[in-house]
């Protein structure tokens, strides 16, 4: 499993997978021509998304290459490889495009922020448990801090309001 790997071994894995998949046995001799398709197009991808500059039809190939991976896809749930795609870094590429056109080239752009929240949130909420059955404890806590949030957000914004009509907002319910 690689949990941790730099920019350069990343783009190192990249430049041999599609070599180590050609001759790939899978079962049933099945050949690997579907997998070779969700591969070069993924790859594809983030080959186009990386370039230092980006032409419309770069952009359009890029959305091209992200369709015909989601079109293909579905062999690595046919080998049992996964079981769904709905996580975070596959739906973050359908907004390359668009964040390209906003922001410029994808250069230092990484998924380091929602990975740290994740953990940051994942850490306050097993603190928060008896360390015993902690998933339904954790989730009852996250659950109770949104929601605390939610109220902070209805609080900021009633109190705002007052700000703008000139009037004071005094918190409502029982005493």
């Amino acid at each position: 499993m690689l949990s941790h790997v730099s920019g350069k071994e990343h783009k190192g894995i990249c430049c041999i997978l599609i070599g180590l998949v050609i001759d790939l046995p899978l079962p049933h001799g099945q050949a690997p021509t579907r997998v070779l398709r969700a591969m070069r197009a993924l790859l594809d991808f983030l080959y186009l998304a990386q370039l230092r500059s980006h032409t419309t039809d770069i952009l359009h190939c890029l959305k091209d290459s992200l369709s015909h991976f989601h079109e293909n896809k579905v062999v690595f749930t046919d080998l049992s490889i996964q079981q769904h795609f709905n996580f975070p870094k596959i739906h973050s590429l359908l907004h390359y495009g668009s964040l390209i056109t906003l922001f410029g080239t994808m250069d230092n752009y990484n998924t380091e922020q929602t990975e740290c929240l994740h953990i940051d949130f994942t850490k306050a909420a097993y603190r928060a448990t008896n360390h015993k059955d902690e998933l339904p404890q954790m989730t009852t806590w996250l659950g109770q801090l949104e929601k605390v949030q939610q109220h902070t957000e209805l609080v900021m914004s009633r109190r705002e309001l007052g700000q703008q009509c000139g009037t004071s907002v005094q918190p409502t319910g029982p005493p």
